[in-house]
């Protein structure tokens, strides 16, 4: 397992890295959901669709939560990208008994108030014009060792309508159901399914 390890200079440097592209590449960047901080750890839990969500999920940290960011990421994806070690990013094997390694980091990592961890319980990328996404049990293992933690959901939809560049929105909704693994990710779809139907009003208006 790859750890983190968490350096100033290259946080800054990404985040400069970012700053810089989404002003770039994308026409405005809108927040929904009235999400006020507080101060338990984060689990954030979005859809996965793109290249860019890992940056969406940087972005939304600083503009809002204001965390220690941490991020899971597949071994071997890592190991060629070794500089976001620097910047919070956490190995998993999923085809390695190391799953369980890193599940439990996860949850080590959740038990620091001071941390936002970002989480893809669907293991993989899927369309954002998919219904809905499947979750995988780890999500599960993670927070039955962490229950404290403050679980949100984020809905990352891009559309580009009448405009050169897209629009990115980002949906966020706080879950208070139980932490179990039918229910999250029927609370996760139900949310998805709504920014969906929001996203579309909010352009046609």
């Amino acid at each position: 397992m790859i750890k983190a390890n968490h350096s100033v200079l290259h946080q800054w440097l990404l985040n400069a890295y970012i700053g810089c592209i989404l002003k770039t590449d994308f026409r405005e960047i809108k927040l929904i959901g009235d999400i006020e901080p507080d101060g338990r750890s984060i689990l954030l839990i979005p859809n996965h669709f793109s290249w860019w969500d890992g940056f969406f999920a940087w972005y939304l940290n600083q503009k809002l939560f204001r965390k220690r960011f941490n991020i899971m990421m597949l071994e071997h994806e890592l190991a060629n990208h070794m500089f976001f070690s620097r910047v919070g990013a956490f190995s998993i094997d999923q085809k390695s008994r190391g799953i369980i390694e890193s599940l439990n980091f996860c949850s080590k990592i959740l038990s620091d108030n001071s941390n936002m961890l970002v989480f893809y319980p669907q293991g993989k990328f899927s369309s954002q014009h998919q219904q809905g996404v499947t979750f995988k049990k780890g999500v599960e293992r993670v927070l039955s060792q962490a229950p404290e933690t403050r679980v949100i959901f984020a809905a990352f939809l891009t559309d580009y309508y009448g405009y050169r560049k897209p629009t990115l929105t980002i949906a966020l909704k706080d879950y208070n159901g139980i932490h179990t693994l039918s229910e999250m990710e029927e609370g996760f779809n139900e949310h998805l399914r709504q920014s969906v139907i929001n996203q579309d009003n909010l352009f046609s208006t």
